[in-house]
């Protein structure tokens, strides 16, 4: 896998961020893009300028953005997403590229929506899809204190991303997590060698 610039993708649940897990126990470096877009939120001047420009200084908050502010407003408006996605992303590709330029071996990207920025996908090598069944997903995400509706509905809301990437043009591997984390260690294991 040397030099390799892997994505790490998936539907709510299916378990992206275990994955991550996985690898950096064995030493190796993952870009998480939430906690990324969350520092930027936080420390880059000229995006929270963008921001407040772009959507009032209610926006903000002294360590990064209003989130029920953001949320209340991109779940019911695609054409406020969009626009918010246009004024992140720049700076988010910028930081993938120099957390990819830091790392000569392996290095890894965490994003539930990674294929939603192709500005980042062009620095990929290759995709893991991570998958979990519905059902699993579903128990997941009321474990983190979703109501059994809203795990449906966000479930639903996003679809099978996985359609997505095949017409990509870029190597995919799925990793099934249905399991156990011991099942899941152990795919990775084998994926890596």
């Amino acid at each position: 896998m040397e030099g390799k610039c892997i994505g790490i993708t998936g539907t709510i649940g299916s378990g992206k961020s275990t994955v991550g897990e996985c690898l950096r126990r064995r030493g190796l470096p993952v870009l998480d893009a939430d906690a990324c877009v969350h520092e930027l939120y936080r420390d880059c001047d000229a995006l929270r300028k963008e921001l407040a420009e772009a959507f009032g200084p209610e926006c903000l908050t002294a360590d990064g953005v209003n989130r029920k502010f953001f949320a209340d407003l991109i779940f019911k408006d695609d054409a406020a997403r969009e626009k918010l996605e246009a004024l992140v992303y720049p700076y988010l590709t910028d930081a993938v590229q120099e957390f990819f330029a830091a790392h000569s071996g392996p290095a890894f990207l965490e994003a539930a929506l990674l294929h939603r920025i192709p500005q980042v996908v062009k620095f990929l090598d290759q995709v893991w899809l991570v998958d979990a069944p519905v059902k699993v997903r579903q128990e997941r995400l009321v474990l983190r204190g979703l109501s059994r509706e809203d795990a449906r509905r966000r479930i639903e809301t996003q679809g099978d991303i996985a359609a997505l990437w095949q017409a990509q043009g870029i190597a995919v591997t799925r990793i099934e997590n249905g399991g156990s984390l011991e099942q899941l260690e152990r795919r990775v294991a084998v994926i890596l060698e």
